[in-house]
């Protein structure tokens, strides 16, 4: 091939590029999530409202004997045969999540599963400061946990609401993904309202956002900067595909928060039975046209939900008056269930209809 073109192909590929420049100026820019035309579309400003709210957290303990390299979980990507910047002399436990501010008095969420059963909890400011956090309590279940973080920054964050997201919206995480400070990543919503059976009547905002070990516990913003959900986890595919990343809305971080703030636990009842969807087949089989209702899947022996007498593959349709079309309205009835005493569950179990009422004897 020669190795330099004629004159004429020259100026055909000049004329050829000027074509494209012009056609690509004519194209409409993008237009930013928050109104603004822009050339192009940036999330800094959004990051700027709430990357002032976002700290790391570190869960450590004493290890009782120090551990092989190959045999501890590194959290950082790194050179295996260099020692670990968290702990170069291998005698800790260190678990590396996220966490954000969720008021002006210090009061910090992180996930539970970065902080519980760990011996102390150090947490780093969004000025690199370092200290330590008391851990407050923690909902195990809804794997939610709150801190009591000193020398918090002055200010309160902005906390946003769940409702007005819609599938397609950009949304923004922040978090220590293998203990790189303050990583961003963006996706979108890909749905609302998720519920699954290992989690009882926890609810999920999915996006595909790129969460990592480290992401756990920050904040999820959305397209203006304000924190609307808290990160939990990344639902791996069968050959390891990620692409379904799961945030707590913020209205229930801050319920369970709430609680967790004036009792240090939980006290909301516990029905123990786990309940999906009711599947299309599974309506389909039972001649029936709509999927609608949370069906039981696992009733925990000794729990309330057998007390009651719910069973396995009973087919939640209401609770206390409120319609259940599917496992999210039940999920999100139970998680403002506070007076067991008196509810009144209505289920389909075969082709009947059955009232089940919590009466004084399965409270005892």
């Amino acid at each position: 091939m020669p190795r330099f073109l004629s004159a004429r192909a020259a100026l055909g590929g000049a004329a050829l590029a000027c074509c494209l420049l012009l056609n690509a100026c004519a194209t409409p820019q993008p237009t930013a999530a928050w109104g603004r035309s822009s050339a192009s579309l940036s999330f800094a400003p959004a990051l700027q409202r709430g990357l002032p709210w976002t700290i790391g957290v570190y869960g450590t303990s004493a290890r009782a004997q120090p551990a092989d390299d190959e045999e501890r979980a590194e959290p950082f990507a790194r050179d295996d045969t260099g020692p670990d910047p968290v702990d170069p002399e291998g005698l800790l436990d260190v678990r590396i999540g996220a966490g954000f501010f969720i008021d002006g008095e210090g009061h910090a969420v992180t996930a539970a599963h970065v902080v519980q059963h760990m011996a102390q909890v150090v947490v780093r400011l969004p000025d690199q400061r370092v200290v330590e956090a008391e851990l407050v309590g923690l909902d195990e279940e809804a794997d939610i946990a709150l801190l009591r973080v000193p020398q918090a920054p002055a200010g309160r964050p902005t906390l946003g609401r769940t409702p007005p997201l819609r599938p397609g919206d950009w949304v923004l995480a922040i978090g220590e993904p293998y203990g790189l400070n303050r990583s961003v990543s963006a996706g979108v919503v890909g749905g609302k309202d998720r519920h699954f059976g290992d989690d009882h009547e926890l609810l999920f905002i999915q996006s595909d956002l790129a969460l990592n070990p480290g992401n756990s516990g920050g904040p999820l913003l959305d397209a203006s900067g304000a924190i609307v959900g808290l990160n939990l986890r990344t639902m791996a595919g069968v050959f390891g595909t990620p692409g379904v990343s799961l945030s707590v809305p913020i209205e229930i971080v801050q319920l369970v928060a709430a609680e967790l703030k004036v009792a240090g636990g939980v006290r909301r009842p516990r029905l123990g039975v786990q309940f999906i969807d009711l599947a299309p087949p599974a309506a389909h089989s039972q001649g029936r046209g709509y999927a609608q209702g949370a069906v039981i899947v696992s009733v925990t022996s000794g729990s309330l939900g057998e007390r009651v007498g719910l069973r396995t593959g009973d087919v939640v349709v209401g609770m206390n008056g409120r319609p259940v079309g599917h496992s999210a309205d039940f999920a999100r009835l139970l998680l403002t269930w506070r007076e067991p005493l008196g509810t009144q569950f209505v289920v389909r179990r075969g082709a009947q209809l059955r009232r089940l009422d919590v009466e004084a004897a399965a409270l005892e």
